[in-house]
């Protein structure tokens, strides 16, 4: 008997389950590739629809990014999220879509209020502030079902797979959101270097070179679990390169 605590919402193993990715960098592209392979694996194991993306991000490729994450110098200048989908789309033959702007500036124009956004959030951000506007849309209502975050430092990171409360219900076999598990992501007087790094060498001072690459196959792999057995034993991941440890956050019974 499959003594997984946390188990899927029946609903999304019946029909396309939609994600909106925000942020297509470091973490974003490569966690937009996973989620492409995760598509073609759903449908293998009988899900009858995948995945459907929509990513957003209002970012333009530059020098710096080139090499530390999955652009060339071709790309300098054209907009990560289009240019990540495309790509996809043409290699996977997928439909998924792209928004070059903020998906605050999505929310604005969501109407009525209240409306579901999508099933799931997955947040490749890399600041608070970012992470305080996520945490106060998707508390506000029943705009999403789960919110998957991805952070990063220079050799360390965490994954969080967590559950917004609908209406503000408390449930106790309610996964944790990011924000509940460190609150201080909440902390508007916490400074936080926003300056963009202008070459390779200073955006790799800031993170490391292969950072993202462990922090996105632990988040893609707790999206696997989930769709593949139909429940989870932990909801996220602390992880280390320096050290070369990584423990589970085990889901709460």
């Amino acid at each position: 008997m499959d003594q997984r605590p946390h188990r899927i919402d029946a609903a999304l193993l019946t029909r396309r389950v939609t994600v909106h990715l925000a942020g297509v960098g470091g973490n974003g592209a490569q966690m937009a590739g996973c989620l492409a392979r995760l598509d073609i694996a759903m449908r293998a194991l009988g899900h009858p629809d995948g995945l459907h993306l929509t990513a957003f991000d209002p970012d333009t490729v530059s020098e710096a990014n080139v090499g530390r994450q999955l652009y060339g110098p071709a790309d300098i200048g054209q907009h990560k999220a289009v240019l990540t989908i495309t790509r996809l789309n043409h290699f996977y033959g997928l439909d998924w879509e792209a928004v070059p702007d903020t998906i605050e500036s999505t929310w604005e124009r969501t109407a009525p209020y209240g409306n579901r956004c999508a099933d799931f959030l997955i947040s490749c951000v890399d600041s608070r502030a970012a992470r305080r506007a996520m945490h106060a849309f998707a508390f506000s209502g029943e705009h999403y079902r789960y919110w998957l975050d991805l952070g990063n430092r220079e050799a360390d990171g965490q994954v969080v797979l967590g559950q917004p409360p609908s209406h503000g219900k408390t449930d106790a076999t309610r996964l944790p959101c990011v924000t509940e598990r460190y609150p201080e992501l909440l902390d508007a007087t916490m400074v936080e270097d926003t300056r963009p790094s202008c070459s390779v060498r200073l955006s790799l001072a800031s993170q490391g070179l292969f950072i993202n690459d462990l922090v996105v196959r632990y988040g893609a792999q707790l999206l696997y679990e989930l769709f593949s057995t139909g429940g989870l034993s932990s909801h996220g991941t602390v992880c280390n390169l320096a050290t070369g440890r990584s423990a589970a956050m085990p889901v709460a019974r």
